[in-house]
Order: structure tokens, then sequence, then C-alpha cells
């Protein structure tokens, strides 16, 4: 845990040099802001053993940089803090185990997991030339996002009876790296001078599998090994103030 909170503080520590360094040089080649952006996540298996139970509403927040080449064209990066999630549910049969002598039977049906992720965009940036107070874009690149929490609560059935399981770690269960397009448009309203309000909608398609290929929460002498596969998408609405 502590090189996954120290490395915030060194990403941030980098931007504000950064920043120091762009405002003595060229403040129309750099620009800083902060930005929220509510998000729509799911699940998409790519496994018989899951299938989509949902999608859930999740919340990102952070910084963005802009590195401008010419008018029209800038680098796009950050670091932002994406709590998101989904929900998948798996067959009866799956996940069944005896508790104890009595042969109590313990089922999980559907999981709804909440993941916590440390994401930094790496996007291209398309300008168009200001129109008014307004400035529309394009952006095409790819997140790098590195697992920080994940935790889940399960559906179950206790001999037959449904039951819920809150906050269960799943931590072992999810990749550490996660590895997705990102594309989006938006629009930039300038307040003043190179002070601006930014809004975009981006479309996030993980290419890489969220989680770990045969499970390790429930890969016990309880269950047999269960192999998954299946990437995270989202859907976020990105409002921010860039400087």
């Amino acid at each position: 845990m502590k090189k996954i909170s120290l490395f915030p503080i060194l990403i941030v520590l980098l931007f504000l040099c950064n920043s120091v360094m762009a405002q003595d040089t060229d403040k129309s080649k750099f620009h800083f802001g902060l930005k929220a952006a509510p998000a729509l996540s799911w699940f998409v298996p790519s496994d018989k053993n899951f299938t989509n139970d949902g999608s859930k509403i999740g919340f990102g927040y952070g910084l963005m940089t802009e590195f401008n080449f010419s008018k029209n064209y800038a680098f796009s990066t950050g670091l932002e803090i994406l709590n998101a999630g989904g929900k998948i549910r798996f067959p009866d049969s799956t996940l069944s185990k005896k508790l104890n002598e009595k042969n109590d039977t313990f089922v999980v049906t559907s999981t709804s997991y909440g993941l916590r992720y440390i994401n930094i965009p790496l996007l291209l940036k398309l300008k168009t030339n200001q129109i008014g107070a307004m400035t529309y874009f394009g952006q095409f690149g790819f997140d790098v996002s590195f697992k920080w929490r994940a935790l889940a609560n399960n559906e179950a059935k206790l001999n037959g009876t449904p039951i819920t399981v809150e906050d269960v770690n799943f931590s072992e269960d999810i990749n550490f790296l996660r590895l997705a397009l990102n594309v989006g448009l938006g629009a930039e309203y300038n307040l003043t001078g190179s002070t601006s309000v930014v809004f975009s909608i981006n479309y996030n398609n993980g290419f890489t599998n969220a989680m770990v290929k045969n499970s390790k929460f429930l890969s016990t002498k309880n269950y047999s090994a269960l192999t998954q596969k299946v990437v995270f998408n989202y859907v976020g609405l990105t409002v921010g103030i860039l400087f």
C-alpha cells in the first residue's frame, strides 16, 4: 500500500514542476486544471461462467494537463482517481460449496464490484479554431490504470435462502494493471485569457482482462478453479477548468 499511496504524490510534484517551468517559458503552451467525471460502468464477460448483471454509476476526479504542439493540436494527460464497477452473475452451480459436516450449502449467484483505480490518460487532442467563446475538440488515445482497491457485495444462497455478503475484499481477483482505449468529444468555453471551462464525454473501452486469469479468491479447497476473462468499460462525462 505504501508504494501505491506515494505514487500520486510523485505525479503531483512532477506536474507542479512542469507548471512552474511552463509559466516561466510560454504560458500558452501549457495548461493545468481540475476535473470531476461521473461515469456509467459495466463488465463485458467473454466466458460462459459469467454474464453481465448490470451497470454501476461511479465518479472520478483529479488533475488534467495539456501541452500544446500548435494552436489546434495538444497532448492531454493528468492524474485521476476513478471509482466505478459493475455486476456479474454466475450459474448457481459455479460457486457452490459445503460449509460444514451438516452439508449446509453456500452458493454465490451475483457479485457487485466496487473498483478504485489510479488512472493516467494519454490523449491526442485535436481542436478547432475558437468560434466566439467556444472551442470544440476530439480526443483519442489510451488510459493506463493501476488498481487501488476492489470490494464486492455478493448475493448468495444459504441452503436456498437468499442472503447478501457485503464489502468482501476481492483485490486479489482484480488485475493490478488495466489498459484501455479512450475516445471523446468535447468543448471549451473561454472565461478570460487562458482560463476555460471544459466539457467532454468519453468512451473508455478496456482491452486487457480486468480480472486475474484464474480466480485467487475462489480457488480454495472449497472451490474448483474458476477461469475469468472480463473487460471493464465505462462512459464518463468530464466537467473541469483549465488555467
